[in-house]
């Protein structure tokens, strides 16, 4: 839920992170034993969303390839329509989780999730796990070449993308009107 402050003529909106020219906003931030933040665009809601991006923190786990490697696993074993593969990023030698899972057992809400995720230890916090989802409602002939579209569009971002939460001003003015999911 996005808290809007009105001072002096400016709108001030929650905080937002980019991942290459894509601008999410802070939606979700829980007290559990995982650190969990997430962020939606504006104007969508975690009832029914096509994009997501997340971070969590796992105190006591420390190796990233380990982490990557098990939650690949689990995704293929999970379902027999699962991929995933292990990317690494040439230039900042990170990897990256790039995975497809289907929801498909309820017919009232059915959908294909395209993951890229990501896991850094940080001394002090523990793994912190990098998330951009995209979900498709509808699993036609042609989402096969959105994905790859996505795909070939948002890896290098993520993988490079600093997830550092900065503050959005919108100018009261302008007519930008900001949306509550």
């Amino acid at each position: 839920m996005f808290l809007l402050l009105i001072a002096n003529g400016k709108i001030l909106a929650a905080p937002y992170i980019t991942i290459g020219d894509l601008k999410l906003f802070k939606a979700y931030s829980p007290e559990s034993p995982v650190q969990l933040r997430e962020y939606l665009p504006v104007g969508e809601t975690f009832n029914h969303w096509n994009r997501l991006a997340s971070v969590r923190v796992f105190k006591d786990q420390k190796d990233p390839k380990k982490y990557l490697d098990t939650l690949g696993q689990q995704v293929v074993h999970s379902s027999p329509a699962a991929r995933a593969q292990l990317l690494k990023n040439d230039k900042t030698q990170s990897l990256v989780l790039d995975f497809m899972t289907f929801s498909l057992a309820n017919p009232k809400q059915q959908f294909a999730e395209w993951n890229l995720m990501r896991a850094k230890y940080v001394k002090g916090q523990g793994l912190v796990v990098y998330q951009y989802a995209v979900r498709y409602y509808t699993i036609d002939k042609n989402m096969p070449a959105a994905v790859i579209a996505e795909r070939n569009k948002m890896v290098t971002p993520f993988a490079e993308a600093s997830f550092e939460e900065k503050e959005d001003t919108v100018s009261a003015s302008s007519g930008t009107t900001a949306s509550n999911p």
